[in-house]
């Protein structure tokens, strides 16, 4: 059926029609679009505050993301569990709104000068160090902010922090806890082992014809080859773009030019003040006269902060010595703006009139950076002005290749009209491969129904931001059986290997057993040439033996004096190893040094936390109303 609809699609009289669709959705499909958006179904509800659905599929995209930068670019993305991603974020975000309501009971705030100082502080709303409220404006639009929103998401971070910081500093750990754990993590043993490896009778064990077959029929799963698929596909990378622009010298002064103009108005000063309010003539004539009085004793050496908390009439600031802020010449009315430009850092200006009345104003911080040379902005402005073009390049050939795969009963015709190598991949089963077949979009696009049923081009696909491939069916190769032929030595070694780790099994289950009981072994051992080794002191951490087989060392239990423990462990590699614990050395906390102790001390602390946190929110969710 969709070959039909790409047959029929092709005519003059078909295009006027989708034409005509497109404008009748224009007109009212992006109303449509916002409001399914804003009135997105709650996924749960938590104490009667709704977690909608679009908050979950934000917080389990952010969790995928980071899960694949952490992979690495040539990871097997088919690792990742998207629908456990999904309920570990719906998850979190429940937690979260319990902790923000337990600390809103609390009686928690977060205050707006801490907001304020965050949003200015923030490197992504800077240029060159100092805030830019346009940088701002243009970060929080691409997240899907608005400022008051985002300064609501801050508002409720810092509740959440305020709660888990106190918790935190709950945390502790007693002088006991602390000898016992580095007893523990001190401690050393005396053994004795042998090491029963037969790998020397690997090759000349036999394994009869029938006992392959028998294996192979009753693990014939095993030697299935799973399904797979080769692509042939057409590619977009941005990077190679960047050869085909070109930038004129006028265009890189002009930018210059307007980016001086910006880094002048991007210097942020911090302002104190005290406010004399007025209402009239007689009122800011009062105010004056003792604004001077106050400047006269500010002068001689009196505190502006203790000033300003006796006389500022800003009773918000008094508080706070004065302080204001900061600004970058548009927080205040213009005259204390004016007044402040004016002064060094530490100066306090003459009394300034404005509409609330006379002011004393301080500049207590100022941060500028210094302006770029021309010649050392160049090679910087002319990649900007690069990246602009190549990115606004890449959209229009990217819809360009995915309107032409459409169209298309191949990719030939695509690659000819653009100028593009038509490339292909090795087979790869539904656990993808590498290079463009271990993106996951990719993988599902190969085995869908358009391209693996139906032979169609796939949809344009993004790999990176700036990379987009289409694909198209290559080969395909139905699950089959491997034969026994093509198995028979894989077999033939693994069989060999399973009968002489079960021979070194039972060798060592007998040397054991014999010395749990008491029993002499000499003769034992003499026969098969093996031979005791002693290692006195093991630690924890040791290279010495196996980490496997040190584990298990320090699983035994402590022998009773004058006896040992005697226990038998086989290992991955076949390998039976019987073990003699003699004597179990207790590590004391002065084997620390005084970092390490403390570092061993704020693990437990911290751990302590840890510990009641997570029984904090069990305790939350248990006593919640959470409707899922």
């Amino acid at each position: 059926m969709l070959q039909k609809i790409r047959d029929n699609s092709q005519g003059v009289g078909a295009k006027i029609f989708v034409w005509f669709i497109i404008i009748v959705f224009g007109a009212w499909g992006a109303s449509t679009i916002v409001s399914s958006v804003l009135t997105s179904n709650p996924a749960v509800s938590v104490n009667g505050v709704d977690i909608d659905e679009l908050q979950v599929e934000q917080n389990t995209q952010r969790r995928i993301q980071e899960q694949i930068e952490a992979l690495g670019p040539d990871a097997d993305l088919s690792s990742i569990d998207e629908e456990s991603i999904r309920a570990t974020a719906l998850d979190e975000l429940i937690q979260r709104e319990l902790l923000l309501q337990a600390a809103e009971r609390a009686g928690m705030v977060v205050s707006s000068r801490s907001i304020d100082r965050g949003i200015a502080q923030t490197p992504d709303f800077q240029i060159d160090g100092v805030f830019n409220a346009g940088r701002a404006q243009l970060v929080l639009q691409s997240i899907g902010y608005t400022p008051n929103s985002y300064r609501a998401a801050l508002a409720s971070e810092g509740l959440i922090n305020q709660t888990t910081f106190t918790l935190g500093l709950s945390g502790f750990v007693t002088p006991n806890e602390i000898r016992q754990l580095a007893g523990l993590l001190n401690e050393s043993r005396d053994i004795r082992y042998l090491l029963i490896n037969m790998d020397d009778q690997l090759i000349s064990m036999e394994v009869t014809d029938e006992e392959i077959l028998a294996y192979y029929e009753t693990n014939q799963a095993r030697f299935m080859k799973e399904e797979q698929v080769s692509l042939e596909y057409l590619e977009l990378d941005k990077d190679a773009i960047f050869d085909e622009v070109t930038v004129t010298e006028e265009q890189i002064s002009r930018r210059y030019e307007e980016e001086q103009l910006e880094f002048q108005s991007q210097i942020e000063r911090r302002a104190s003040h005290i406010l004399l309010e007025a209402f009239d003539d007689e009122g800011y004539e009062q105010a004056l006269s003792q604004a001077r009085e106050l400047k006269t004793r500010i002068d001689n050496g009196e505190s502006f902060v203790d000033l300003a908390a006796e006389y500022s009439d800003d009773l918000g600031s008094a508080e706070d010595g004065g302080d204001v802020g900061y600004t970058t010449g548009q927080n205040f009315v213009e005259e204390f703006e004016q007044a402040l430009r004016e002064l060094e850092v530490g100066q306090v200006s003459d009394p300034v009139r404005t509409e609330f009345g006379i002011h004393l104003v301080k500049l207590t911080e100022q941060s500028e950076s210094a302006i770029e040379s021309f010649a050392d902005s160049r090679e910087r402005i002319e990649r900007d002005l690069k990246t602009t073009q190549v990115d606004t390049i890449f959209l229009e050939r990217s819809e360009e290749l995915g309107n032409l795969a459409f169209e298309s009963f191949d990719l030939q015709d695509p690659a000819e009209i653009m100028g593009l190598e038509l490339k292909t991949t090795g087979l790869f089963g539904r656990s993808g491969g590498t290079g463009i077949v271990a993106n996951r979009d990719v993988i599902n696009a190969a085995f869908g129904s358009d391209v693996l049923l139906d032979g169609l081009n796939s949809n344009l696909i993004s790999l990176t931001p700036s990379r987009s491939v289409v694909v198209r069916l290559l080969q395909h190769n139905q699950p089959e059986l491997e034969t026994l032929d093509d198995v028979r030595e894989e077999i033939r070694i693994e069989l060999q290997f399973e009968k002489v780790s079960e021979r070194a099994a039972e060798l060592g289950r007998t040397i054991t057993s014999s010395l749990q009981n008491g029993g002499n072994i000499d003769t034992i051992l003499e026969a098969q040439d093996l031979t005791w080794s002693q290692l006195n002191e093991l630690e924890r951490n040791s290279q010495q033996l196996p980490p496997e087989l040190v584990d298990n060392v320090f699983g035994m239990s402590e022998p009773a004096a004058d006896t040992a423990n005697v226990e038998g462990f086989q290992l991955a590699s076949g390998a039976f190893v019987v073990v003699e614990l003699q004597k179990v050395n207790p590590g004391t906390i002065e084997d620390f040094e005084e970092a390490e102790l403390a570092s061993l001390t704020n693990f437990l602390e911290q751990q302590q936390a840890d510990s009641e946190l997570g029984a904090m929110i069990i305790g939350l969710q248990n006593r919640a109303d959470i409707k899922r």
